[in-house]
């Protein structure tokens, strides 16, 4: 008998400190699981279940390397690293990069996806001269051409409108050597405004995402003189240049690629 008790006793013991450490393993998992999903931007590993990233090609701070190039032989044509950000208006009000009224964008943007601040101190300023109308026209170059990883989707950038009709383009490059030009709009607005262009799907571009030599490559900025407006100095000021593009080869298995 006295063996039969000490047998239950034990097993009722056994029961409870196998319960009492369940109860912390479950509470420390729980607490990892909640520390994990608090945590924001500096990792630069998180992808996006649909593979689609903000990628920056440039928030212009060191920018004097730039250049631009211009068709019309009167007049100046040259680029400057001017003091600013962004400073959107909607009804009178300024609006930040979240689109909140009665606040200015912040002197530092969030983090991007590779764990980079940018910050908000400088843009790039371009000055030329238009003189035959709908013809000139004033190309804005970076020192060496930026290559797109993933497969672009769309190209954004802020831009300082001075009210004239005035059309801005990107000029882009595929793998083949062909330069595609893609009307990003007028610049027919007075202040700051998003303007962004569509990469078409006909363009062509690496069908196997793996494929880094078949990556689309940015060329300029370029800006053509409207046929109605008159000629003389023309000012327009760049900031923030980005690319939505898909990086979806990193969601899934990155030991195997479709590039055989």
């Amino acid at each position: 008998m006295n063996r039969k008790l000490k047998v239950a006793a034990l097993s009722i013991l056994f029961g409870i400190a196998v319960s009492i450490i369940g109860s912390d393993v479950s509470y420390l998992l729980a607490q990892q699981q909640q520390g994990t999903g608090n945590r924001t931007g500096g990792g630069g590993n998180k992808q996006p279940l649909d593979g689609l990233v903000t990628d920056w090609l440039n928030d212009f701070e060191e920018c004097e390397d730039w250049r631009a190039v211009a068709t019309c032989p009167l007049g100046e044509t040259k680029i400057r690293k001017y003091p600013g950000k962004p400073r959107p208006l909607k009804d009178g009000q300024p609006v930040n990069e979240n689109g909140e009224t009665g606040k200015e964008f912040a002197d530092e943007t969030a983090e991007d996806e590779t764990g980079i601040v940018h910050k908000n101190s400088y843009v790039l300023g371009v000055k030329t001269y238009y003189m035959d109308r709908g013809f000139d026209r004033v190309e804005v170059l970076p020192p060496n051409e930026y290559i797109i990883r993933g497969r672009a989707k769309e190209v954004k950038v802020w831009v300082l409108g001075r009210k004239f009709r005035h059309t801005l383009y990107v000029k882009l490059r595929d793998y083949r050597g062909n330069i595609h030009k893609l009307k990003m709009g007028r610049l027919d607005f007075w202040g700051w405004r998003e303007m962004s262009a569509i990469v078409p799907g006909w363009l062509p571009q690496s069908v196997n995402y793996a494929v880094m030599d078949r990556n689309l490559h940015f060329v300029s900025f370029f800006v053509e003189h409207d046929l109605y407006e008159a000629p003389g100095t023309f000012y327009f000021y760049l900031d923030q240049f980005r690319v939505v593009t898909d990086l979806s080869e990193f969601t899934g298995d990155e030991y195997i690629k479709d590039n055989w």
